[in-house]
């Protein structure tokens, strides 16, 4: 009998069980291991965004531009990726929906601010007859070449009245710039082209591409202020209206956050002052 097994013979069973008590930054480095391992570590880690996911309380919290947004259920195929692009190539994906308190800020569009918030229709009693995704709108001028956007992601525990949270955790804070011939490209775009396009077609909003977003992109007629005589080398001012289709988010990442929350959520429970007559 062998008196030095390896860890090939344990079981598959309590290798995943052994490995479901690390915390998520002790388990990812665990994937280079071996092949056994990665397989183990994807299956706990895709449990454990799965749980994630389906907890009712959670929220993910976008601010582009002055646009608040919260993040939607995953679409299907959010944890799908290319098995050889390792952990940190699978992304969660969420459709971004329009956040209540966006309602009063639509009338307040400018036409020399970089972003507005967009417009959705109303019926004739005043209610909204369409439920639009939160957009956008981008202008440059003649002089123009890009445009900077703010972006935060934060992702919330909701607390037992609106506004107030158990948790609050930021997952992203970075500066978007989006250049004019970006617009330019993503907009001549035919429908169905962008969805087999590269990575192209995302904003990434920091420099570890643990938060992307996508949009659809669409030029708005703005001729009658363009200047009459314009020379061949000159730009005009263009304006584009970005709507929110996906928020990408790094698994990985996303299940850090989480636990972090939690951390959080105990933590301020620990606190708690709790008054009583005896």
């Amino acid at each position: 009998m062998d008196s030095h097994p390896d860890l090939d013979s344990v079981p598959n069973e309590l290798l995943i069980s052994i490995l479901s008590q690390l915390p998520t930054p002790s388990l990812l480095p665990l994937v280079t291991v071996s092949h056994r391992f990665y397989a183990a570590t994807l299956q706990v880690l895709k449990l454990r965004l799965h749980h994630a996911l389906a907890e009712p309380d959670h929220r993910l919290m976008l601010d582009f531009a002055g646009v608040e947004a919260e993040a939607e259920g995953s679409l299907p195929g959010a944890h799908e990726a290319a098995h050889s692009g390792g952990l940190r190539a699978i992304y969660s994906h969420f459709r971004p929906v329009e956040h209540d308190d966006n309602a009063p800020q639509r009338a307040r569009v400018s036409r020399r601010r970089q972003s507005s918030i967009g417009t959705s229709g109303t019926s004739g009693g005043g209610q909204r007859s369409v439920v639009e995704r939160p957009s956008i709108d981008v202008y440059l001028d003649d002089d123009e070449s890009f445009s900077q956007l703010c972006a935060t992601t934060n992702l919330v525990r909701l607390g037992p009245k609106p506004g107030l949270f158990r948790s609050h955790v930021n997952v992203s804070d970075g500066v978007v710039r989006v250049w004019r011939e970006w617009l330019a490209a993503r907009a001549s775009e035919k429908a169905g082209e962008a969805a087999t396009a590269t990575d192209e077609v995302v904003l990434w909003v920091d420099a570890a591409r643990d938060v992307g977003v996508r949009f659809r992109v669409t030029e708005k007629d703005i001729r009658a202020q363009h200047p009459v005589l314009v020379g061949n080398d000159e730009q005009l001012p263009v304006a584009y209206r970005l709507e929110f289709e996906e928020l990408l988010v790094r698994s990985s990442t996303l299940l850090v956050m989480v636990e972090k929350s939690e951390v959080q959520e105990v933590v301020a429970e620990g606190k708690a002052i709790v008054l009583a007559s005896f």
